[in-house]
């Protein structure tokens, strides 16, 4: 299970399903490049315990839905999960709800609930998603860009 996600300029949105699935129907290596060139984020595991810190109750605010699920759904007429986008607006508020949080008081405020597992190793891993989520939107929002987010389950 894994969510990709790219920044593009708006004018580069696809307009049907088939268009996001050619987005994404390319080399692996090309999203590995994508990535290393900061067009692009990689969430492979601990996106949901991610979603559930940006939802914690001291957050307020619409923005916080945003970084890993939010935007507006573009579903897969074969049934799969289909894709996501966020446009340059949605883009902007994310960016600036991730740079005004810290994933330390996060952490520690998530830990404390009695449903979640606060081990180093996904410690790690979710610090990391938070610093390429922030990377990424706030890159893409300086650029005017949209997110797609392709989730595989």
């Amino acid at each position: 299970m894994w969510i990709y996600l790219q920044g593009l300029e708006s004018s580069d949105l696809p307009v049907d399903p088939a268009g996001f699935d050619a987005l994404f129907d390319v080399e692996f290596d090309e999203l590995r490049r994508r990535v290393r060139a900061g067009t692009a984020a990689w969430l492979e595991r601990g996106f949901f315990q991610l979603n559930e810190l940006y939802l914690l109750q001291s957050q307020l605010g619409a923005e916080r839905e945003l970084p890993v699920f939010g935007g507006r759904h573009i579903p897969d007429p074969a049934g799969g999960p289909g894709h996501v986008t966020l446009d340059p607006p949605e883009v902007v508020r994310t960016a600036a709800h991730l740079g005004r949080v810290s994933f330390p008081d996060l952490w520690e405020e998530w830990r404390q609930l009695p449903s979640s597992e606060s081990d180093d190793e996904l410690r790690e891993r979710l610090a990391q998603h938070h610093e390429d989520l922030r990377a990424l939107y706030a890159s893409s929002a300086e650029r005017g860009w949209a997110v797609v987010k392709h989730f595989s389950f």
